[in-house]
């Protein structure tokens, strides 16, 4: 089982707004405040089901700093990427990241259901 990197905690100014649960928000945050940094979402097993989750790659290099901090013994646990991107390419193919916006992947189907991409 890959293990999801561990950044070295230089992001320390945005350490105090990384909150458990708020997976989408933490990884939104990232990749707006790095812009070199991608947002991905896709699906984690918690050792009991799989659930939607986000977090961030850089150079292709997974890291999750909601995990890291809060849940560390979870970034052990497999992965499967669903969509990946810098947000101003995921922006110009159609997600929305507005205030109160649908985790990508539900957005994505809506999408691909109405033919857009």
């Amino acid at each position: 089982m890959k293990k999801t990197s561990e950044l070295p905690l230089t992001f320390r100014d945005i350490i105090p707004h990384i909150h458990i649960g708020q997976c989408y928000y933490n990884a939104l945050l990232v990749a707006d405040i790095y812009p070199e940094i991608e947002y991905v979402e896709g699906w984690v097993f918690n050792g009991e089901e799989w659930i939607q989750h986000a977090w961030n790659q850089l150079n292709s290099e997974e890291f999750d700093l909601t995990y890291q901090i809060h849940l560390p013994h979870l970034l052990y646990c497999d992965r499967r990427i669903e969509l990946a991107g810098k947000l101003e390419d995921l922006e110009s193919n159609g997600y929305s990241f507005e205030t109160g916006f649908a985790p990508l992947i539900q957005q994505r189907y809506r999408v691909v259901a109405q033919n857009l991409l």
